[in-house]
């Protein structure tokens, strides 16, 4: 009966976000021209609207410039506005900004995004060159976008599980519990609780703990129905959200201890990173009456239940 739980996820948007990397997942093939081109070709490479910019070499010598689309047209356009007159029959090179910054495809957004921004006023914004077996660039927008993406993520999202993070659980359980109302829907908790991790980091270290936790982590997230969300809510302790649509107390129980029971024989067992090592997992679920539900109750009766290895019970908001 877990199945019901996917039909409330219309109603709920999983949580998430982009992760950074290196400044390779972002880059884009760039054209190359030589510094000779005459600046009036140039200007027809730029009329098509996905052309950002141009890398610029020499013909004889070992420098790679930039031309960006913006600086193109402010040296058309010239301090009298005759720029175009003039400049068209010239060399690319006489247009081309010489010191660009020149990344590698392995180098992280992070890096990236602290050369650009110590760039000069005039040239910061500039698409940032990937030297590779191809040229490509990255524009500085997207670097950014990607790093304050990566930093909002590492306040929400646990490092060693790629879980959301005790904070960003409760905060979404909170959320659940305030669309509870005239529609009937309840709001399920179910905690998990891998035992023997005391034992696992000091048998074999805390390395292979958390080798295990990034296991157990990836079989929950596996096992999820559609509009579940987890997190990680304590050292060897998880939490998996669930809304269920408008149904009696007796379909509601019975849909909320089928989720714990599906969760549980996904997530335990034998893991990979560890052979010999078993996951056991402790587990409780509450969940709301139909007309309100209150997360400091939920997670208050979760918690209790699963410390005294209570059986399963719906828990009325109070």
């Amino acid at each position: 009966m877990y199945d019901d739980i996917a039909t409330m996820a219309r109603y709920v948007t999983p949580r998430g976000g982009p992760r950074t990397g290196t400044v390779a997942d972002l880059a884009h093939p760039v054209v190359v021209v030589g510094a000779a081109m005459p600046v009036g070709e140039l200007e027809v490479l730029f009329r098509a609207p996905e052309v950002r910019c141009v890398a610029v070499q020499e013909e004889d010598g070992p420098r790679t410039g930039v031309v960006s689309r913006a600086g193109l047209a402010t040296a058309l356009t010239g301090r009298l506005g005759y720029g175009r007159a003039v400049l068209e029959r010239k060399p690319t090179g006489s247009v081309t900004h010489w010191s660009p910054l020149v990344v590698r495809p392995g180098t992280p957004v992070a890096e990236v995004a602290t050369l650009a921004m110590a760039r000069g006023d005039q040239h910061r914004y500039e698409d940032v060159l990937v030297a590779g077996s191809s040229w490509a660039s990255a524009s500085t927008s997207d670097v950014m976008r990607s790093l304050v993406a990566s930093l909002a993520e590492r306040t929400t999202h646990d490092p060693a599980t790629r879980l959301a993070t005790r904070g960003a659980t409760w905060q979404a359980l909170a959320h659940r519990c305030s669309m509870v109302g005239a529609s009937g829907t309840r709001v399920v908790l179910v905690l998990l609780d891998v035992q023997g991790m005391a034992h696992v980091n000091a048998a074999h270290g805390e390395r292979t703990g958390d080798a295990v936790l990034a296991e157990v982590a990836a079989r929950l997230t596996a096992a999820l129905p559609r509009g579940c969300e987890a997190g990680r809510v304590d050292g060897d302790r998880f939490a998996v959200l669930a809304t269920l649509p408008a149904m009696d107390d007796v379909q509601a129980a019975a849909s909320a201890e089928s989720l714990r029971r599906h969760l549980v024989a996904g997530a335990q067992g034998a893991v990979r990173c560890a052979p010999g090592l078993v996951v056991a997992l402790h587990s409780s679920v509450v969940w709301s009456v139909a007309a309100g539900a209150s997360a400091e109750d939920l997670i208050h009766e979760g918690e209790r239940r699963l410390v005294l290895g209570a059986r399963p019970a719906g828990l009325a908001a109070s």
